[in-house]
């Protein structure tokens, strides 16, 4: 498995590193997919055991096994406490605090009833710069939470650490360095290192622990590692308020950086901000394009540098058309979809069929095709749909090879199903609400995913061949992931079929919280 957050691998074992501000695994279906689901859906064979966590806000090494003599060994020694874990965090600096202590208070688990547990960690400090010291801890036992109670415990919460009282920080200054054990084979010891990033050093050096320019660098350190720069250059970078940015997202769009507004704060953006974007990222470009709550949005516009709006990017090794200036909404690519499209060209398609209802640019068409589907694209806009024969042309995919329907989806469908048409696999990413001058559900010339999802899926459903799969996503933020699939069922039950339903989120350059729940849902349904 080649990719920048693979730290170490062989037959046995898998170590990735683990971004700040993701889950380690995913906690229940309204939940967004955690690093172990996303290793999970690119591991060859069965997919790997998890054998330790690490907090959602702390970086760095996660141990994974890959073989049932592995998972044994390591959960043995992970319980005999002969895994040697490191950690570094940043305190803030005190001249009368020793350089080596040690807490052995007991913790008690978070949020829970029950005794507390023995606990002991080491702690050694390893640089002092003006106003920050970094140290390395060891924990001798591994409690939930054990180096940040300890830390806090000692008089030296850990920078960003809110729930411990630690000073405020653009993120959590905790980071799994070094993981070392026994390796299953009987080899020896093996020693595994998550780099420090870069951050760490720079506030240790004296620059902010806070603000822009550490906030921004803190939100790339977080996401490069998730995407392979020779096959991917188009990402989300900053994620509003997970990274200490409110109301603003900045997409990393190949040598430009297009900052989205959600605002309704009239003026420009600080000086300051523009300013942490350029000395981070140093884009060719950079645009910024409104798109307040309420709608009234337009193109982006050039605030810095030289670069024009229509330009190409890559991701997954595929090049796909922008036009900055094209849409109020729309880039041409959605990169919240870049999972579905990551499934769609790990599939086998040749001499397959593919439908892409509200196909937009034809993305996802794309993919399909790279997978050696012949793919009919359908779509209400005929500039969308010339935009994706350019999509399929720039990868040397033939538009005259591929089939383009131009037309309301929902009137096409049940065309489509009364001239017979049938497909292995049909794609449905609607949007959440529209209008038409025909009647587009149930009678009603409006459609609203809240309550036309079921008689949508339903007429996908019925263009399934037997053993074929549906797709089916919807942005609709308040709609939640349970909801979500009670509508295919209801729809899969007008249809009169039935299937089996695996689901996925937002990828990992996306964020979300406790308040702030996945926005995509997205399900594969094997019919």
């Amino acid at each position: 498995m080649t990719a920048p957050w693979v730290l170490h691998e062989d037959e046995d074992v898998l170590v990735v590193f683990k971004p700040a501000g993701v889950n380690t695994h995913r906690a229940d279906v309204d939940a967004q997919d955690g690093v172990f689901e996303m290793v999970a859906a690119r591991a060859a064979g069965d997919p790997p055991a998890l054998l330790h966590r690490l907090d959602k806000e702390t970086s760095g090494a996660l141990l994974l096994g890959r073989s049932p003599r592995a998972n044994r060994a390591l959960t043995e020694q992970f319980a005999g406490r002969g895994v040697d874990k490191r950690y570094l965090l940043l305190v803030a600096r005190s001249d009368a605090r020793p350089a080596r202590l040690v807490c052995d208070d007991r913790i008690a688990k978070p949020r829970r009833q029950g005794p507390e547990q023995e606990a002991e960690t080491e702690f050694e400090r390893l640089e002092r710069g003006p106003v920050w010291e970094l140290f390395e801890a060891r924990p001798r036992t591994g409690r939930t939470h054990q180096v940040r109670v300890h830390a806090a415990r000692l008089g030296m919460p850990i920078a960003g650490d809110s729930t411990y009282g630690g000073p405020p920080a653009a993120r959590l200054f905790l980071h799994a360095h070094r993981l070392t054990f026994d390796h299953p084979a009987g080899t020896g010891p093996l020693t595994v290192e998550a780099p420090r990033p870069e951050s760490f050093a720079r506030v240790v050096a004296g620059a902010p622990a806070h603000g822009p320019v550490t906030s921004a660098r803190c939100a790339l350190e977080a996401r490069a590692p998730l995407v392979d720069p020779a096959e991917t250059d188009a990402f989300l970078w900053i994620d509003r308020h997970h990274d200490g940015f409110p109301d603003l997202r900045v997409e990393r769009l190949g040598p430009a950086a297009l900052v989205l507004r959600y605002d309704d704060v009239p003026g420009p953006l600080p000086r300051t901000t523009l300013d942490a974007l350029e000395e981070v990222a140093a884009p060719a470009a950079l645009w910024e394009q409104r798109r307040p709550r309420g709608g009234g949005g337009g193109p982006a516009t050039l605030l810095r540098g030289r670069g024009e709006a229509r330009f190409t990017v890559r991701e997954l090794g595929l090049t796909y058309q922008l036009d900055l200036a094209a849409s109020p909404t729309s880039t041409g690519l959605f990169l919240d979809q870049r999972e579905t499209r990551r499934r769609l060209l790990g599939l086998d398609l040749r001499g397959k069929t593919v439908l892409n209802a509200f196909a937009h640019t034809g993305a996802l068409s794309v993919a399909a095709a790279r997978a050696g589907a012949v793919t009919t694209s359908l779509d209400l806009s005929r500039r969308y749909l010339d935009w994706a024969r350019e999509n399929l042309a720039l990868n040397a995919l033939d538009p005259a090879a591929h089939d383009f329907i131009y037309g309301d989806a929902l009137d096409w469908l049940r065309r489509l199903e009364r001239k017979g048409r049938r497909f292995d696999l049909v794609l449905v990413d609607p949007p959440s609400f529209s209008t038409s001058t025909k009647r587009v559900a149930r009678g009603r010339r409006s459609w609203s995913v809240e309550r036309d999802l079921p008689a949508l899926v339903a007429l996908g459903a019925r263009l399934v061949n037997p053993g074929g799969t549906l797709f089916v996503s919807t942005n609709l933020r308040r709609l939640p992931a349970s909801a979500f699939l009670a509508r295919i069922e209801a729809g899969l039950t007008e249809a009169g079929r039935s299937g089996e339903v695996t689901t996925t989120s937002l990828p990992l350059d996306h964020r979300t919280g406790a308040q702030d729940p996945p926005y995509l849902k997205a399900a594969w349904v094997g019919l």
